[in-house]
């Protein structure tokens, strides 16, 4: 990367962490999933491209453990709506391997991480139709299984790519223009609802949204 593509990368990346970090305040809502997960993709294809072209690139990284915290998170939310559908409409006591908390993920050793989440994305996937009416969507269990990805990255596990959408795309040049287009066409915008609604998530993402010259 030039130091221009680092600065927004950078940005890119503070932005990523904020809708992490406020996970539920959107992921309720399909287009801002959508959204999120094509700026996941984008993310992750700008570091495989960069090492793949700059043998010595620095790239910067989202730390593992921050990784884990927002998966824990949604995780645990998964969980909640899970425990909520079972309590009114299953006459059975909850399995106890869909019954997660956020402290079982981030206790959980790293290599256990993936088989205690599958199940449980597992069973939301089968019951998607009647989970409608708590708030579950098809890609708010994609932006668990991309969280799942990404800290899997970390621990030495090949990344899936999920999205094909951006799969033809083979420069920095290209990606870094996409990852600005869906920032300023698509997420400013669908950020807006939060200047009133969540005033402290809309500023944390306007901070993160500034390219800082370093």
């Amino acid at each position: 990367m030039n130091t221009r593509q680092n600065q927004l990368y950078r940005m890119f990346l503070n932005t990523q962490s904020v809708l992490d970090k406020f996970t539920d305040k959107w992921n309720t809502v399909p287009v801002m999933v959508q959204v999120k997960n094509q700026l996941d993709e984008l993310i992750q294809r700008i570091q495989n491209l960069d090492q793949e072209t700059v043998a010595d690139s620095q790239v910067v990284t989202v730390q593992k453990d921050q990784i884990l915290e927002q998966l824990a998170i949604k995780v645990a939310i998964l969980s909640g709506i899970i425990r909520a559908y079972n309590a009114l409409n299953e006459d059975t006591p909850l399995p106890e391997n869909l019954n997660i908390s956020k402290t079982d993920i981030i206790k959980a050793r790293e290599a256990d991480v993936e088989s205690i989440v599958a199940p449980l994305i597992e069973k939301v996937r089968s019951n998607l139709e009647n989970l409608a009416d708590y708030g579950v969507t098809e890609e708010m269990i994609n932006e668990v299984e991309t969280t799942l990805d990404d800290f899997k990255a970390l621990i030495g596990k090949p990344r899936e790519i999920r999205n094909s959408v951006f799969a033809a795309i083979n420069s920095l040049d290209e990606l870094f223009d996409k990852t600005s287009d869906l920032l300023k066409k698509s997420l400013d915008g669908l950020m807006l609802r939060y200047q009133l609604s969540d005033p402290v998530f809309y500023d944390e993402y306007s901070r993160a949204r500034v390219i800082v010259d370093q």
